[in-house]
């Protein structure tokens, strides 16, 4: 059986509050590195820790009180049949001990409006709702809240924008990087758009069939870029194909 390897050597280490963002083309490994961290994909070999906290073997709703996720597809977040608060809800007991008892109390309520209200995504008021009624660009922000509710430690945010219209993604954009800054909770956003990487991330990791090609802040990358594939990938390469006959240049392949 010919094995492929997902991933390749990935060494990375994120300090607290740091925010990066994991660019590369299809098939370069950027959502198995997501689901390796979720805990949806097992891994081979190495260690994921977390906080000093070996969670390697912890199956993934051991990790859900640990690491909050938002999906390319808005309804991958949330329930659409229930209503914000209890969206939030449910995301607040995941990984607890389950009860057959049901019910959002008062003081829940409060938390999740004070929740939303902090997150300004101007939702707060609609916290009964039922989310299958939202314009996409509020699922996606429901979906936001959803991570957010258990107070992870990390936010995985696997390109979170794709599936919303031009307009709603750029101030998302925005509001993203100010919400990150702001809570200080560590995040990998995951994206194809260079733009977007540029825009959003304080570094960027340059990724291609599972191996990270290079790390750095936007501006490192652009004007030193560590490899061939990076010269091509980011911004737009100039080619000239017979350079010899410019003179001061040294000859590389």
């Amino acid at each position: 059986i010919n094995e492929k390897k997902a991933l390749i050597d990935i060494n990375l280490q994120l300090d607290d509050g740091d925010f990066v963002t994991v660019i590369g083309g299809n098939g370069a490994g950027k959502s198995t590195l997501m689901n390796m961290i979720a805990g949806v994909y097992p891994i081979d070999c190495g260690h994921i820790k977390l906080d000093d906290k070996d969670i390697s073997l912890y199956p993934e709703y051991k990790r859900a009180g640990l690491i909050g996720r938002v999906f390319q597809d808005p309804m991958m977040g949330t329930a659409a049949d229930m209503q914000i608060d209890e969206n939030l809800a449910m995301a607040k007991r995941r990984g607890q001990k389950r009860t057959l008892k049901w019910g959002i109390k008062k003081e829940e309520k409060k938390l999740y409006y004070d929740l939303l209200k902090t997150l300004n995504l101007g939702l707060e008021e609609r916290m009964t709702s039922k989310v299958g009624l939202l314009s996409g660009g509020q699922r996606q922000r429901v979906a936001f809240a959803r991570a957010l509710a258990p107070n992870p430690s990390v936010l995985l945010l696997d390109e979170p924008f794709a599936a919303i219209d031009a307009k709603v993604r750029t101030e998302l954009r925005t509001w993203l990087r100010s919400m990150v800054t702001r809570l200080g909770i560590t995040s990998i956003f995951v994206t194809h758009d260079q733009d977007e990487a540029v825009e959003v991330a304080d570094e960027i990791i340059i990724t291609n069939h599972g191996k990270i090609e290079q790390m750095g802040s936007p501006i490192e990358i652009y004007k030193s870029p560590a490899t061939p594939f990076v010269v091509e990938f980011i911004g737009k390469a100039s080619e000239v194909n017979d350079y010899s006959k410019l003179k001061g240049f040294d000859e590389i392949q």
